[in-house]
């Protein structure tokens, strides 16, 4: 039913129309079944209700989508590369905001901050069918503006495609920790949403100046707990570190960078498709 199309089985799938228009307009219901199961509390205080709803995240939705973090530079190459291949990008609302109803209201130096969702190929062609008021064409230039726009207000940015082993990339988020159900998911309930990018952060010792030199940016910047300050230097679990540059981009005193992931490779954004050597990693 799905045909893959240029780069094997990760770029890019052509779904039939009527699931496409089915699957793209209502997203946002699966946002808010996800979205209150993660915040229902009482699911968790019960070990069976518990099991059942971790199951459901790790052996259904998961497998089924995920998200894969990436740099802000990552995200530049992908765009101009999906753009010059003629895929379409559509810029929208975010699907978590409208299934949550939590949008937010005015707006941020002029930017929307509720329009952050870029779907791509002809997923991108059953939102703007869908949702004509909602999404609209973007072009890479505007693309990668926003990225680095929202990057340095502290959003993950993320891509996201569908199955693992043959999947494609559908999408990529400017994702907000307080209101991305999978993030949310991710921090609060501790299932795997998404992958790390290619990068780790590394921190030099001999430049950092210690939370109390600089306020400990890092430790603030870092949504996923990878940051520690004690004494001395910022030190990094690169267990917990999923690549993000939230603290190596914004670290005043130029002490951390990342570094290449040892054996590391996505499922929706292979190195082909981000040029990994052009996207800032250190040696």
């Amino acid at each position: 039913m799905i045909a893959h199309l240029d780069h094997g089985n990760r770029l890019h799938a052509r779904i039939p129309f009527p699931f496409n228009i089915l699957g793209s307009r209502y997203e946002y219901v699966l946002m808010r079944i996800l979205g209150k199961l993660t915040d229902m509390e009482w699911i968790y205080r019960h070990r069976l209700s518990e099991r059942l709803v971790s199951a459901l995240a790790n052996r259904v939705v998961i497998p089924l989508i995920h998200g894969e973090v990436l740099t802000p530079d990552e995200v530049e190459n992908m765009v101009r590369r999906l753009e010059g291949e003629g895929h379409p990008m559509a810029l929208g609302t975010c699907e978590c905001r409208h299934g949550m109803g939590t949008m937010e209201k005015g707006d941020e130096e002029g930017r929307d901050p509720n329009l952050t969702c870029v779907m791509i190929g002809d997923w991108g062609k059953g939102h703007l069918y869908s949702y004509p008021r909602q999404y609209r064409h973007a072009t890479a230039d505007e693309l990668i503006d926003l990225a680095r726009f929202w990057h340095q207000r502290g959003r993950v940015l993320t891509a996201w495609g569908c199955c693992d082993f043959h999947g494609f990339l559908i999408s990529y988020c400017h994702c907000h920790p307080r209101y991305c159900v999978p993030l949310r998911n991710q921090l609060k309930r501790g299932n795997r949403v998404f992958y790390p990018g290619y990068g780790v952060a590394r921190v030099d010792a001999g430049l950092c100046r210690g939370g109390d030199g600089c306020g400990a940016v890092c430790l603030e910047r870092c949504h996923f707990g990878a940051v520690a300050v004690v004494e001395g230097p910022a030190t990094v679990d690169p267990g917990k570190c999923h690549g993000c540059a939230q603290c190596s981009s914004y670290c005043p005193s130029g002490a951390i960078g990342l570094v290449p992931r040892s054996g590391h490779s996505l499922s929706y954004c292979p190195p082909d498709l981000v040029s990994r050597a052009g996207a800032g990693l250190q040696s």
